[in-house]
């Protein structure tokens, strides 16, 4: 019996203790379920991120190499006025010298004025990992600097007193033991933020296309019916202005059809500015409008539509995202709206300060062709302030450096024994070793030096330097005037006053240009990648035509965003600008032709001018250099002098056909001549589908890949770095040289016929001089 009680009491206790784990369990899923749900709703509202790695910020994958004593590296943040930040948080990987002196060596972080950070550099922990958070309320819009400041030592402080010193030398600031690397792809910087409500402003036209833009920037062009050719050169028109207002950061563009809010509620009707537009769509994008004013009214709103009268800029904040803007584009006819598609490019004065304007009377001919303020022209003396240069004064051992931006004709092609002379007024200060200096570079390059040779100091009003032109390269250029000074008094051990380590470079200093022609050789897709050649320099010579090969959305969308790109390397819109769609043959050679659109819906004739025929049945053409001398040679750094700059065309060609066109996700960019029929030059842009070609156009205006672009044939892929380029079709000529350039160019370009004519001039004179000696003897020995 007892037992019995036992084993019952046994059974309750182990039922009472099941029963309390369940209810544990219970316990520990609901609470489970509610930080579940918590994280989930914190995840949902969290501020959205923005990632930027250093290498992006500095345009370099290699560590930033700090050396010597003391060194300053800054590093520029674009910030717009349109996020706001709720965090910033700077990571930080380096590596130091193990040779370093821990307690005297270190890295200081600075935003802008404010040390944020000091970081040891430890030799017995040369590896460094540092997460600093950035204040906030030092971020300004603009560009915000973060500077990187190493001080380095490899010698202990000596120990005085009755202690043994622990060094008894000085130490050199520029040892090569003294150096802290900084891992730029690890090491980024990330915001934390949302949008803040748009300044719906036409004067703050830059702050809404803003180059100062986090990530990629992109907007969608909405028309309110299926576009045809001429609303396609109009979302090119504007696509282009908004790209020279975002200066270095390429537009990408998508189209849409403005979608009707049928039976809008109370709450929309008092609320929404656009109570009738849908605007779910947009999906975070700023958008663009483009239409009539009697296409749009519908849309937009009776008392908008009164608002109209002329060519009608408007900016508005979204109502359902007032972090993004619409701007309206519009008019009462086909003219305002071109006039007002034009505008968007050229407003770069804080006026009219309001939210929308009609330029009314304003007609498309009043607007002439852009022009860039930095283009030289032949046989012309400028003043650095020509070119918005300002006097600068340069100061201490690290000295420093000025630059001056000017941009070379796209078409240029110089003799050989032309030149650039520079005249310079500077002045600088006493006391410098022998060695102090000004280095001149070009793009780069060391091109020429000054040595400041007086000790008591010097002001000189003007010293010639002689720089050949062909150092330049077409489009903009580079010139950097580095002064590199040394006080007398820098012996081991002695008090280093550098304070007398002046340079002033004036601005009244002077370039003169010589030796410019009109003349370049073709297909060049590296001059166009870096000045828009032919399309933007002469687009008031010869029209740009853009072909599509059907009138998909997506295909517009990828010439738009193509159409921005080169404006951006030209720094304008391309004024004199059509398109077609299907059909663009028969233009004749008084045009330049932009041919977009998957390859099934190109032309089959244009692919026959094309370098590589594609088709059905395609023929490529795979090549290989016969011998040394044949490889080629870049175009980038210098001016087209001679074919012997760039390599001979001994090359071995063959011609494979394959069935079916080969593309598969590629896109493929080829420049050749028009040959009459579609224009002077043609660039044609393809892939298999309109998917493909908007991917790989997207990937084409990225710098890893345009600065590639090169040759007359151009292979790339989206998500990927590698681009292949060739030069394998026909060559042609452009413009109009003197005769004695054009000689020089084609003998330079063919020394076997050089070497012919050089032998028929020197038969025909012989014969000549023969012919004078015969005529001499029979006249004075007969």
């Amino acid at each position: 019996m007892t037992r019995k009680c036992n084993n019952n009491l046994k059974m309750r206790r182990r039922l009472l203790m099941n029963a309390a784990l369940r209810g544990l369990l219970v316990t520990l899923s609901l609470f489970c379920s509610l930080l579940l749900g918590t994280a989930s709703t914190m995840a949902d509202d969290a501020p959205p991120m923005f990632t930027i790695p250093l290498s992006k910020l500095v345009g370099q994958t290699t560590p930033l190499d700090l050396r010597g004593e003391r060194t300053i590296y800054p590093v520029y943040i674009p910030m717009s006025e349109r996020l706001n930040l709720d965090r910033v948080q700077l990571h930080l990987e380096y590596v130091n010298s193990i040779s370093l002196v821990g307690g005297r060596s270190q890295l200081v972080v600075r935003l802008n004025e404010d040390v944020v950070a000091q970081l040891p550099l430890d030799p017995k922990r040369p590896e460094g990992v540092a997460d600093i958070r950035l204040p906030t309320s030092r971020f300004k819009p603009g560009y915000n600097r973060i500077t990187f400041y190493v001080a380095q030592h490899y010698t202990p402080i000596l120990i005085g007193g009755d202690k043994t010193p622990e060094v008894s030398t000085c130490e050199n600031p520029e040892a090569p033991e003294l150096w802290t690397q900084v891992d730029t792809i690890n090491s980024y910087v990330r915001f934390e933020g949302a949008l803040g409500t748009v300044k719906p402003l036409l004067s703050r036209l830059d702050n809404l296309f803003d180059r100062r833009w986090l990530g990629d920037y992109e907007m969608a062009i909405v028309t309110p019916s299926f576009p045809d050719a001429d609303v396609a050169k109009l979302g090119a028109l504007v696509t282009q202005g908004a790209a020279v207002h975002l200066e270095y950061k390429p537009p990408i563009v998508s189209h849409q059809l403005a979608r009707f809010y049928n039976n809008p509620s109370d709450t929309r009707l008092r609320n929404y500015l656009f109570p009738y537009l849908d605007q779910s769509t947009f999906g975070g994008r700023d958008v663009v409008i483009i239409g009539r004013q009697t296409d749009l009214q519908p849309l937009l709103g009776a008392e908008w539509a009164k608002t109209v009268d002329g060519a009608y800029l408007g900016v508005f904040a979204q109502d359902e995202d007032p972090g993004h803007f619409i701007m309206v584009v519009s008019g009462v006819n086909a003219d305002d709206l071109d006039v007002a598609a034009r505008l968007i490019g050229m407003i770069n004065f804080p006026l009219p300060d309001q939210p929308y304007a009609n330029f009314k009377g304003l007609k498309a001919d009043h607007l002439q062709r852009f022009s860039n303020t930095a283009l030289v022209t032949q046989n012309t003396i400028y003043r650095f302030y020509d070119f918005g240069f300002k006097t600068v004064t340069m100061q201490g051992a690290g000295g420093g450096s000025a630059e001056l931006d000017l941009m070379i004709p796209p078409d240029a092609y110089v003799a050989e024994t032309s030149n650039v002379e520079i005249n310079l007024h500077f002045a600088y200060g006493a006391g410098m070793r022998a060695d102090s200096v000004m280095n001149l570079f070009v793009n780069g390059r060391f091109e020429n030096v000054i040595r400041f040779s007086e000790l008591d100091g010097e002001a000189v009003r003007r010293h010639t330097i002689t720089i050949p032109t062909r150092s330049f390269k077409p489009g903009m250029n580079k010139l950097t005037f580095a002064a590199v000074m040394t006080t007398f008094n820098s012996g081991d051990c002695e008090v280093r006053n550098d304070r007398n380590l002046l340079f002033t470079l004036y601005d009244d200093s002077t370039i003169e240009m010589s030796g410019l022609d009109d003349y370049v050789q073709m297909p060049n897709m590296l001059l166009m990648a870096n000045t828009g050649y032919p399309y933007t320099f002469h687009d008031d010579k010869l029209p740009t035509v853009v072909g599509l090969g059907s009138n998909d959305s997506t295909v517009m969308a990828a010439s738009w965003t193509f159409m921005g790109k080169l404006a951006q390397v030209s720094t304008h819109p391309i004024n004199n600008l059509s398109y077609r769609i299907g059909s663009y043959d028969n233009l004749g050679s008084n045009v330049n032709l932009i041919a977009v659109g998957p390859v099934k819906t190109l032309d089959d004739k244009l692919f026959q001018l094309a370098p590589l025929k594609l088709g059905e049945e395609s023929i490529l053409d795979f090549t290989r250099n016969s011998r040394v001398g044949d490889q080629f040679r870049s175009t980038e750094s210098r001016l087209w002098i001679n074919a012997d700059e760039y390599g001979k065309e001994n090359i071995n060609h063959v011609y494979p056909t394959l069935d079916g066109y080969g593309l598969g996700e590629s896109g493929l960019i080829m420049q050749f001549s028009g040959d009459g029929q579609y224009g002077e030059t043609v660039t044609l842009l393809t892939a298999m589908t309109a998917e493909h070609l908007y991917a790989t156009i997207k990937e084409l205006t990225t710098p890893e890949i345009w600065s590639n672009v090169q040759g007359d044939v151009t292979l790339w892929k989206a998500g990927e770095e590698d681009v292949y380029a060739r030069s394998l079709g026909e060559k042609y000529y452009l413009g109009q040289p003197r005769f004695s350039n054009r000689l020089i160019f084609h003998f330079s370009s063919n020394p076997g016929l050089f070497i012919g004519v050089l032998i028929a001039f020197l038969l025909v004179l012989a014969f000549f001089i023969r012919w004078l000696l015969q005529r001499f003897r029979e006249k004075h020995h007969q």
